[in-house]
Parts: structure tokens; C-alpha cells; sequence
């Protein structure tokens, strides 16, 4: 079974009015311990936080011992400060006299409102000694989760997918401002503590079980997003983490099926890993993996990592290394087959990224963006990935007279640098100029003397065929010299997001 009963449901709900009556929440813990030993917890340090609760009683901290130091708590302690046959109804705790948390209840949320998130106990927990990770083990909130998160759009949709979901974290942002939200694992434990996180949430989403999109078959969605198994290895050893699929073959095949589960102007947002070849350009592999979808696609790499150090990362995640020779054996084993296998891909790295797909506008016919985001000062927000989306799609509407007759703007927080450095000699000399926004996600981008000129100009009067007979002024220039790389700059600083363009200027 991976739903709740009634009774379950009614469990939860008490349980989770118990919770926050306690305070047991995000900010709740940090009033709780402090800002010290709250940051030592994210590093999985464990001892400020259990020196600050030594002398505190009650609910939040019995909560706070049991789930979050996974601290051992008697019985009647228990029983007294909280609902005790909720949480063994719903199987967060376990034993006799004295009892166990046995699985990861932990507070999450947004600035507005209150989550918990429940999955099993990693490797490091504290409290726990969980060793290698079991095969159906279900991660909580990680990196990759956080990232595609973040990255989300969060406009309101009818009808929202979230592929392999996992614990829900992605699924409980989803229902924030989606209709109907589907989660779907293969991993059957998954949907199970899915459900107890949801109902712990206040929320209902439509679990179902199944690989990649079978549980969806015929159906279309407003928004799919999908942090599934992307690492590249050896076999099937970890549902959470390993696909079963050769190389990068679960990134291209999640890439390629999605547009057929999209609703006219629907969009995907898809974490992956893809291999660096040697003698081929990662830009090339990822983008034939978009060529016949239909869609817009915009392809972003965030990282990237040799193979001894991907292999290393994995292999620690999933724990297991001990000082016991036969398991530290074991491990060693399993690095140098896992680097065997990348050794005959051909593996020089492996980058990781998101594909964002969106079913509307020019259908791809401009090509997809691919960009190099590793240097990135951070990573870009829903609202920023929504953006891109829609300007890109815009292009539908302005073609190249349109966009001569348009009157674009400077977005705001928008800044122009210019620059002088001495040499070594004392001599003054102009830098590149650069724009940029104030707290941007992107580099600078550096700009010639004409492109600069260019956007001075552009305050949302000035339509931009003036703006190019000013800098074909400006310069003794011809303007129909000046006039396509003009058309290429704005249309890449409007997809930046530096430049705006009013739709009824179109």
C-alpha cells in the first residue's frame, strides 16, 4: 500500500496540528537552538545542537531529540507530550520502553507556511548507524532537490507532474499552485512516506507507481518536473539514485518523452547528468537529445566533475565504507568498476544541468539556448526561468521589422560598467564595458563601443531602428552595417533579462 487510509489521514492531521502547536518548524528550531548550532546541523554537526536542547523539556524538544539527533527518548516522555499512537499508526517511531525514531521527520517549508518531509535516515544521521543505505532508500531534501526547487516557475497551472518524487519535496511546492498535482515513483517505500509527508503537510496529491512516464500514459500536464536517478553507474544498485539505464540514456529519454506528456504552452523542467566525451562537445550530445521534440529548449550546465570525483561523491552518498577490511575491500571494488565503465564510454567528465522544455511559441525553430552556467554567480529563480521562457517564445511575435518599430527598456537594476586600469607603466587604459544586473544570476556581459551606445539609448521611447541610425551616428558607421549585429545583441539581452519588451508593441 502507498496511500493513507482514512485513519492514517486523521493521524496525520493530529499529528501535524501537535507539531506546529510545539513549534516544531524550521523557524521554530532555529529560535530553538540558535543560529550557531542551527548552521552546525546543515554541516551534520550534531553536538551545539544537542548541548542546547540538554536542559530543555517538552514537545519541541522531545520532537528535536527523536527526529532530528535521533536521540533514543523513553516511552512516557514520549506519551506525554505527544499524540504517541499517531506516531506509531503512521510508523515514525518504533520499540518498547524506549523509542526510536524510524525515519526522518524533518521541518521544511516557505516563508508563508509550514512542511515536514519524511524519508529515511542517510548515512550520516545522527543517532543512526544506517551504514550503506538500503536498496529502496528514499532521500530527503538534498542539493538536487533544492536546486530544481528553486528553479521551478511558480505561475498558477490546472494540472502539474511530478516525476519520481521521491519523499514529495518537489510535489509540495507543486501544490502551492497547481490544481491537481500527480506524483510518480517506480520505488513503492517512495510513495509510501510520499503520502505521510503530504498528509503531515496538509496537502493530497495522485500517487502512482510506475517507471518514467507509464503512470501518465495518455494524459498531458501544465508543468512536469522531474529530479529522477540521473547518475551515470554501474547497474541498479540504489532505486533513489541509480536508473538501469546505459550512460546518460535516463536524461535523454525523460528529454525526448516529455514533450508528448506537455499541454499546449506547458513547460518541463528536468534535472540530468550527461557524459563529456572525449572528442565530442557535451553542447552537441545534449542538444540532439532536444532536436525532434518540438519544443523550445533551453539547456543549462551547472557542473561538472572528473570521473574519480563523481565516482568518489556517489559512493560516499550511498555510504557503506567502513575500517572493516572486507567492506573497505568492497568499496574499493566498486570504484574501480564504476571508473572501468566511464574509462570505456570514453568519460574525460560528467556535467550536471537542467533541460527546460517549453511546448509553444517558435517550436525550437530558433534552436536551442545552450549556456555554460558553472560561473555563474548563483543559480536563477523560477521567476528568472519563467522569464527566459516567455521571451524566448515571444520571438514568435517579433521578427525583425517588429523589433525595429519596438521600444525596449532597461530592466531594472540594470548597470552599465565602464572602467579604466593602470599598467604597470602607471598608463591609464579603458576596460570592456559590461552589463548586468544588480544581483544577477549571469556574468556580466561585455559589450563593444556600439553595443553600449545601444543600450544608453533604449529607455522605452527610443525605438530601437533610432537607436541604431544614433550609434551608426555616433561612430561613422553605415547603419545597415550596424543593424544585424544590433538585432542579434538585443535579442540576447532580452533573453538575459536586461532589456524589456512591451508585448503591445508587437
Amino acid at each position: 500500500m502507498t496511500d493513507l487510509g482514512r485513519a492514517d489521514r486523521t493521524a496525520a492531521l493530529r499529528l501535524r496540528d501537535a507539531f506546529l502547536d510545539a513549534g516544531f518548524t524550521a523557524d521554530g528550531l532555529l529560535t530553538m537552538l540558535g543560529a550557531s548550532a542551527y548552521a552546525a546541523l546543515g554541516r551534520g554537526e550534531h553536538v551545539p545542537a544537542r548541548r542546547a536542547l540538554q536542559d530543555r523539556h517538552g514537545a519541541e524538544a522531545e520532537l528535536a531529540r527523536l527526529f532530528v539527533l535521533g536521540d533514543a527518548a523513553e516511552r512516557s516522555d514520549v506519551a506525554r507530550h505527544l499524540p504517541l499512537d499517531d506516531l506509531l499508526a503512521l510508523g515514525l517511531v518504533g520499540g518498547g520502553a524506549t523509542l526510536r525514531a524510524l525515519v526522518d521527520v524533518r521541518p521544511y517549508g516557505e516563508s508563508d507556511t509550514d512542511w515536514y518531509v519524511v524519508s529515511d535516515h542517510g548515512p550520516d544521521s545522527a543517532g543512526h548507524d544506517v551504514g550503506e543505505v538500503a536498496v529502496d532508500h528514499v532521500l530527503g531534501v538534498g542539493g538536487a532537490s533544492l536546486t530544481l526547487a528553486r528553479l521551478t516557475p511558480r505561475v498558477q497551472v490546472d494540472r502539474a507532474l511530478d516525476l519520481g518524487t521521491g519523499c514529495g519535496v518537489q510535489a509540495l511546492h507543486l501544490g502551492r499552485h497547481a490544481g491537481t498535482v500527480v506524483a510518480t515513483d517506480r520505488n513503492r517505500r517512495a510513495l509510501r512516506l510520499a503520502a505521510v509527508t503530504a498528509a503531515l503537510s496538509g496537502q493530497e496529491w495522485d500517487l502512482r507507481e510506475g517507471s518514467m512516464f507509464e503512470p501518465v500514459a495518455g494524459e498531458t500536464f501544465d508543468l512536469v518536473v522531474s529530479n529522477p536517478p540521473f547518475v551515470i553507474s554501474p547497474g541498479h544498485r540504489y532505486t533513489y539514485r541509480d536508473a538501469g539505464l546505459p550512460a546518460d540514456d535516463l536524461g535523454r529519454l525523460l528529454v525526448t518523452q516529455a514533450p508528448g506528456r506537455l499541454s499546449d504552452g506547458g513547460t518541463a523542467v528536468i534535472l540530468a547528468n550527461w557524459l563529456h566525451l572525449r572528442g565530442q562537445d557535451w553542447r552537441e550530445r545534449v542538444a540532439s537529445w532536444v532536436a525532434t521534440t518540438g519544443c523550445d529548449a533551453w539547456i543549462a550546465e551547472r557542473e561538472v566533475q572528473d570521473p574519480a570525483e563523481y565516482v568518489g561523491l556517489w559512493l560516499r552518498d550511498a555510504g557503506g565504507r567502513s575500517d572493516d577490511a572486507e567492506a573497505s575491500a568492497e568499496h574499493d571494488r566498486r570504484y574501480a568498476e564504476w571508473l572501468d565503465e566511464l574509462r570505456a564510454m570514453d568519460a574525460e567528465g560528467i556535467g550536471f544541468g537542467w533541460v527546460v522544455l517549453h511546448k509553444g511559441g517558435t517550436y525550437g525553430a530558433q534552436g536551442p539556448r545552450i549556456e555554460d552556467a558553472v560561473h555563474a554567480p548563483r543559480q536563477p529563480r523560477g521567476d528568472e526561468v519563467a522569464a527566459l521562457v516567455a521571451a524566448r517564445a515571444g520571438w514568435a511575435r517579433w521578427d525583425a521589422f517588429a523589433l525595429l518599430g519596438a521600444r525596449p527598456s532597461r530592466a531594472p537594476g540594470l548597470r552599465l560598467v565602464e572602467e579604466e586600469r593602470a599598467d604597470a607603466a602607471g598608463r591609464l587604459g579603458s576596460m570592456p564595458s559590461r552589463v548586468g544586473l544588480v544581483d544577477g544570476w549571469r556574468p556580466d556581459v561585455v559589450l563593444d563601443s556600439v553595443g553600449l551606445h545601444l543600450v544608453r539609448q533604449l529607455d522605452g521611447d527610443t525605438s530601437l531602428a533610432d537607436a541604431v541610425g544614433s550609434a551608426a551616428a555616433a561612430y561613422d558607421l553605415d547603419p545597415d552595417d550596424v543593424l544585424p549585429g544590433a538585432l542579434l545583441a538585443v535579442r540576447g539581452l532580452v533573453e538575459d533579462g536586461h532589456l524589456l519588451l512591451e508585448p503591445d508593441d508587437a
